[in-house]
C-alpha cells in the first residue's frame, strides 16, 4: 500500500538488535545506505467488512516490512524472505521519502526504481518528511484505512485546501520535471504523536532538496500555476483589530504571462476571484448588505492575494528554486527568447520581476447577513 524511504542508521523503529540483523542481507560491494520499509494490507478471513477483520480487534490493518541496502530492487526481492504472499506494486498509493534521505542523495536515484518499474501507477502520491519516513507507515490511521490509502485519500482534498500542493505532485510528474530538469515543489508531510499532517512543501531545485516552505507560500503557488481550485482567504477587519474576514473562492480566472525584452524578462499575472463572504467574526457591528462594505472587503482581498503570490515569487527566488516553473512558462510562449537566456537563466532568475494585479467579486454574503 505504500513505500518509505529512510537512511539506513536512522531511528529506532526496527527494534533489537536481532531483528535489525534479520532485516538485512549479505552486499557484494558498496555500503548499506538507505532502509525501504513497505506497508503490506494484511490479507485475513472472515467478517470484518470495511472497518477491519476480527471485529475490531487488529491494532492494524497493515505491517510494515524493512531492509536496508543500495539497491531498491534488491532490497524488495530480499524482503520476500519475509512475506509469505508476492509484492504486487500496481497497489502502491503512496511514497514517503525522509529528507535525510534525500539530501543524501537527491531524489532521483531514490526514485529511479519506482519510475522503471511497469508495475508502478503514475498517480503515484510521493510525500517528503522532515523525520522518519518508515515511522508514518506505522501509523494507525483514526478512520483505519490503510495508511498508504489513507494518506493518498487526504491529498485528494487539495482541490479544497490550497495549502496543500496535491496538483501534478505524483509519481508521473515528478517524472517529467525530473527528465526536463526543472524545479518542483513537492508536498510535506509531518508526524505529531499518533497524527500526521500534510501541509506546506519541499521545494527542489532540479533534483536537489532546497529547504521547506510553509503553507502561505503553497498558497501562492497554486495561484500562479493555476492549480488552484477553492481556498479561504483571510483578512484583518480595518475597523476592529483582531476580528476576521474570510472570502471563499469559488473559481478564477488567472493568467500568467512573459515578456522579454532583449535579455530582460518580467512576469505579469492578472486574477479575477468570485466567491462569497464566508465569515465575519465581527459581523454584528456591520451591515455586511451594504455595497460600500463590500467593495472594501474585496479591496482588502485582493490586496491579500497579491501578497500571497508575491511571497510566493520572492521565496522561490531567494531559495534559488524555479518551483513556479517561470522559466518553462517563457520556454513555451517564446522558444527564441528562452534560446537568449537559457544558460544565464539561474543567474537571471533571482530578479525577474513579477506584477501582479488581481480583483475579486463577492457573488454572496451568505445564508444570513
Amino acid at each position: 500500500m505504500a513505500a518509505a524511504i529512510d537512511v539506513a542508521d536512522a531511528g529506532g523503529g526496527q527494534g533489537d538488535d536481532k531483528t535489525r540483523k534479520a532485516e538485512t542481507f549479505v552486499q557484494t560491494h558498496g555500503s548499506k545506505k538507505y532502509r525501504l520499509s513497505i506497508q503490506v494490507l494484511k490479507l485475513t478471513g472472515g467478517g470484518g467488512g470495511r472497518s477491519g477483520g476480527g471485529g475490531g480487534s487488529d491494532a492494524s490493518r497493515t505491517f510494515v516490512l524493512s531492509n536496508t541496502g543500495d539497491s531498491l530492487f534488491e532490497m524488495v526481492r530480499d524482503t520476500l524472505g519475509q512475506s509469505s504472499k508476492g509484492l504486487y506494486w500496481e497497489h502502491i498509493h503512496t511514497i514517503v521519502i525522509s529528507e535525510a534521505a534525500v539530501k543524501k542523495a537527491g531524489i532521483a536515484p531514490l526514485t529511479d526504481f519506482f519510475r522503471r518499474d511497469p508495475e508502478m501507477r503514475w498517480r503515484t502520491r510521493v510525500l517528503i518528511t522532515p523525520g522518519e519516513a518508515r515511522e508514518i507507515l506505522e501509523l494507525k490511521t483514526p478512520t483505519n484505512e490503510p495508511g498508504g490509502l489513507y494518506l493518498s485519500n487526504t491529498l485528494r482534498f487539495h482541490s479544497r485546501n490550497p495549502h496543500i500542493p496535491g496538483a501534478r505532485t505524483d509519481l508521473g510528474y515528478l517524472s517529467q520535471d525530473l527528465d526536463n530538469r526543472h524545479d518542483f515543489v513537492l508536498p510535506r508531510i509531518v508526524k505529531a504523536g499518533k497524527l500526521v499532517k500534510v501541509g506546506g512543501g519541499a521545494a527542489f531545485k532540479k533534483d536537489k532538496l532546497v529547504g521547506f516552505v510553509d503553507e502561505r507560500v503553497i498558497f501562492g503557488t497554486r495561484f500562479i500555476n493555476g492549480t488552484l481550485r477553492s481556498g479561504i482567504i483571510d483578512v484583518e477587519c480595518k475597523e476592529h483589530p483582531g476580528q476576521t474576514l474570510s472570502f471563499e473562492i469559488f473559481n478564477h480566472d488567472t493568467r500568467l504571462k512573459c515578456f522579454p525584452e532583449g535579455d530582460n524578462v518580467y512576469f505579469t499575472l492578472d486574477t479575477f476571484v468570485r466567491g462569497n463572504l464566508a465569515e465575519v467574526t465581527c459581523g454584528c457591528q456591520h451591515d455586511t448588505d451594504n455595497p460600500k462594505y463590500l467593495r472594501e472587503a474585496e479591496v482588502a482581498f485582493a490586496k491579500e492575494i497579491k501578497r500571497l503570490v508575491l511571497y510566493s515569487h520572492e521565496t522561490s527566488q531567494k531559495m534559488g528554486s524555479d518551483f513556479n516553473k517561470l522559466g518553462p512558462r517563457l520556454k513555451t510562449e517564446d522558444p527564441k527568447a528562452w534560446k537568449r537566456v537559457e544558460g544565464r537563466w539561474e543567474d537571471i532568475f533571482p530578479t525577474v520581476p513579477l506584477i501582479v494585479s488581481a480583483s475579486v467579486s463577492i457573488r454572496n454574503i451568505g445564508e444570513h447577513k
